[in-house]
């Protein structure tokens, strides 16, 4: 059955809206972008590589471990890329969080691996995809404010 409202007339659908944050400098947001790209490809291709072990493909756990530290150095370089543009978007709090959280989560997820800690570090792991995910859905909804234009010479 449709909607209608008390009146019998169909009701309009509510749709979200999301609004747009304009911020700037393009140069911070595209180099905190491409590092949450390179970040989320990292984890995908860590869950590849743990998929592998867990199906008991013993020489994938070199790789695994060496793409762990991989991880933490992008994403200490993706958090270098977030104190950017939050430097110059004082308003933008969520950047500067999402960038340490992603970090500190990165630290746990290698020492529960290394502890051997499996379900905790597979529960971590697709906390750090979210994570990272969502990072990256929420840069790209960012705009770049267009600059000032200069006035004519007189």
């Amino acid at each position: 059955m449709h909607e209608t409202s008390p009146e019998g007339a169909p009701a309009r659908s509510r749709k979200a809206v999301i609004p747009v944050q304009v911020v700037e400098g393009g140069g911070p947001l595209t180099f905190l972008r491409v590092m949450a790209v390179l970040c989320l490809l990292m984890i995908l291709t860590q869950g590849l590589l743990a998929g592998m072990l867990m199906n008991g493909d013993v020489d994938s756990i070199d790789p695994h471990g060496v793409g762990a530290y991989v991880f933490e150095a992008l994403a200490l370089v993706q958090l270098v890329a977030a104190v950017m543009l939050w430097r110059r978007n004082r308003e933008l709090k969520w950047v500067l969080s999402a960038g340490i959280g992603i970090l500190l989560t990165a630290f746990i997820q290698v020492f529960l691996g290394l502890e051997s800690s499996t379900s905790a570090h597979v529960t971590v792991g697709v906390l750090m995809a979210v994570m990272e995910t969502t990072l990256l859905m929420r840069c790209l909804m960012l705009q770049v404010a267009e600059p000032e234009p200069e006035p004519a010479p007189a």
